[in-house]
């Protein structure tokens, strides 16, 4: 057995076809399951000349390289580039173990498949339907639970159009039934119990106005009496003062001294005294009248207003 080159970039092998010497499907080696190259399309890539030995097609993303022997041959799956001493390494590796299996190198190849390579083959084809079974009822599933999600979607979108078209209806009925309420409100005749009661608000506003004057001015003239008042009770102080000051001067001019006539001074005295005694019941009166003024103002002060005009019940 030859010893496997030391490359530094290798291929990545993903699956082997085994041939007949008529160049027929034996059987296949898989390496890597998820890879996706088969058999017929090898076939449909295969130039009409075939592949001669240690050449290689492109199969998409993958390289087909085939090993001819004397009684098979060898189609290798890789990826990656394939280095000129792997082929040469494989080559001698798959003569060798074609030598050791198949006898003597210069045996002729047989005229047709035995029966080995065609139980391979049965073997092979039934694992590969198994296979494609499994793959087709996967997809089957799948197509099915993509059909049932893809129909609850529809479901879902007409109840939702369905709901918007009933909500729009909705909007759209109760927007007329503004507008017709807007047009009845507008169209509607005034009504006459409002108009009275109006008419009557007015009244009453006016009347309240001319209560609310009335009694601006009579507070008014209530200010001017006490002040009048003031006025008076300031000169009735006045006159006081000045009586006590009279009388002051009385008792003093009435103390004898040497050398003065009496009696002159006693009719003298009698005198102011009348006067002042005629002042002081001056005095009196004004005050009387002034106590009646007062009592006056304070009768209409404590009087209660008259009562508003009540407003009329709606």
């Amino acid at each position: 057995m030859p010893i496997p080159p030391k490359s530094r970039v290798k291929s990545d092998m993903q699956k082997v076809f085994v041939l007949d010497a008529q160049g027929g499907y034996a059987g296949e080696f898989v390496v890597q399951e998820d890879c996706v190259v088969e058999f017929g399309e090898f076939l449909a890539a295969l130039p009409p000349e075939g592949l001669e030995d240690r050449k290689s097609i492109f199969l998409g993303e993958y390289r087909a390289t085939a090993l001819h022997g004397d009684r098979m041959s060898l189609v290798a799956i890789t990826k990656g580039p394939v280095q000129p001493e792997e082929i040469a390494w494989g080559k001698a590796a798959f003569t060798a173990t074609e030598a050791h299996f198949g006898g003597a190198a210069g045996t002729p190849p047989a005229a047709g498949p035995d029966k080995a390579i065609l139980e391979n083959l049965a073997g092979a084809l039934e694992k590969r339907e198994s296979q494609l079974g499994e793959r087709e009822k996967a997809l089957e599933e799948k197509a099915a639970a993509a059909a049932r999600d893809l129909e609850d979607r529809e479901r879902a979108r007409a109840a939702e159009l369905q709901g918007l078209q009933a909500r729009l209806a909705d909007v759209e009925a109760q927007r007329d039934r503004n507008r017709e309420e807007m047009g009845r409100i507008a169209q509607a005749p005034a009504d006459a119990t409002v108009a009275a009661e109006r008419k009557q608000l007015e009244k009453d506003r006016k009347m309240l106005q001319r209560r609310a004057l009335d009694l601006l001015d009579r507070e008014e003239k209530i200010r001017d009496r006490e002040l009048e008042l003031a006025e008076e009770h300031k000169r009735l102080e006045e006159s006081r003062r000045e009586t006590e000051g009279l009388l002051a001067r009385i008792e003093a001019e009435r103390r004898p001294e040497a050398g003065y006539d009496v009696e002159a001074m006693r009719r003298e005295v009698d005198m102011r005294v009348k006067i002042l005694q005629e002042k002081a019941l001056d005095l009196l009166d004004r005050e009387e009248k002034l106590r009646k003024r007062e009592a006056e103002l304070q009768g209409v002060d404590a009087r209660p207003p008259a009562a508003a005009h009540p407003e009329p019940s709606r």
